[in-house]
């Protein structure tokens, strides 16, 4: 199957561009200290870069998934591969990911090729949840493709204090602390309780901070997951809020208690930049 994997990303020029941003975006997070050893993983769904037969394989190798994903039969993916690092996705991109097909019922995939040209490749340890999340916005018809999740250092250590255990709390100490934050992210983030990570427990409760609204699902004492219709949006989403984060940490690792944007000129923002209240 190797050199009918190989050829067949070759022919998958359209993938290119997605790629070179993936590549690009890589590199961001290795260097902000967000994706220590094989931390993190990224889906996106490629589906409409085809022609059906474009995607007509055959010979591939199916994998069954645990769960079935009915909302996701003959949808194609474009995966990073278990065990990938970030800092090697910041040199290339392709060899690291791989194209999958979800099968007729949904209850499984075909490889359709892997940058490694390896038969064995398999996607995420994450996997579940990225179907579950991808599965979500399919069904809300959400322009969203991409769902990128990493490690952002002081979002975490938000996380192990009590005071920002609460999504309202957490919310209004990033919006106060930057303007930026209400501009960009004006519903703020959705918080999920620790899970245990790569369980369905993990997928369902992400797919609800999504299902609420949000476009950041943000994992306790784990990581962020971001959804986009780009990679760099969804990079952008996390980034903006990391960075709030960390101006609250220098504040009070400085003895300063952040008092931030009032409740005034939060108001001010929302009408100003017509945001949703």
């Amino acid at each position: 199957m190797g050199d009918q994997v190989n050829e067949l990303l070759s022919a998958f020029s359209k993938l290119s561009p997605l790629l070179a941003e993936i590549t690009e975006i890589s590199g961001y997070l290795w260097e902000k200290g967000w994706a220590e050893r094989n931390a993190g993983n990224l889906s996106i769904e490629v589906t409409d870069l085809f022609t059906e037969r474009e995607l007509v394989v055959g010979g591939g190798v199916r994998v069954a998934t645990e769960y079935t994903y009915p909302d996701l039969a003959g949808r194609s993916f474009l995966v990073t591969g278990t065990g990938r690092r970030y800092r090697d996705l910041a040199k290339n991109a392709a060899a690291h990911t791989g194209v999958l097909r979800m099968d007729a019922d949904g209850c499984g995939y075909e490889l359709l090729g892997a940058g490694s040209g390896d038969p064995a490749f398999r996607p995420t340890s994450e996997f579940p949840a990225h179907l579950r999340i991808h599965e979500f916005l399919r069904q809300s018809r959400a322009r969203q493709t991409v769902v990128l999740h990493t490690h952002p250092t002081e979002l975490i250590v938000l996380t192990h204090l009590p005071r920002y255990r609460n999504g309202d709390a957490i919310n209004r100490a990033l919006w106060s602390i930057h303007p930026e934050v209400k501009v960009t992210l004006p519903r703020g983030l959705g918080l999920a309780p620790y899970t245990v990570p790569g369980t369905e427990a993990l997928a369902e409760r992400t797919v609800e901070v999504f299902r609420q609204g949000f476009s950041v699902a943000l994992w306790q004492w784990h990581g962020c997951v971001a959804i986009g219709e780009t990679v760099g949006e969804a990079f952008d989403l996390i980034d903006t809020l990391n960075k709030a984060a960390r101006l609250i940490l220098l504040c009070r690792s400085a003895g300063h208690k952040p008092t931030g944007l009032n409740e005034t000129q939060l108001a001010e923002l929302v009408q100003t930049f017509h945001l949703p209240e």
